[in-house]
């Protein structure tokens, strides 16, 4: 057994679950980011329209932040899909 074969057998699989709570957490979780995202858009868009330096930047932090977890979300998503 050379070393590619016993890391790939040593790592860790994702395994699904039909319990309602393990169906709910992704689709609750993803609604909450886009929320926060588009808040801080709007934000930012509020902040450049007030020329509130501030604002602004609070705003483009806030999208970005949650636009990686976001795309994190979404690679753990098709990762974890069953083939």
């Amino acid at each position: 057994m050379n070393a590619a074969t016993r890391v790939a057998s040593n790592s860790p699989r994702i395994q699904l679950s039909n319990s309602p709570r393990h169906q709910v957490f992704p689709i609750l979780a993803r609604a909450v980011a886009w929320v926060i995202f588009l808040g801080g858009l709007v934000g930012a868009v509020l902040g450049l329209v007030g020329l509130r330096v501030e604002i602004t930047v609070a705003g483009l932090i806030l999208a970005c932040t949650t636009g990686l977890i976001l795309l994190k979300l979404r690679a753990e998503y098709h990762l974890a899909e069953p083939a």
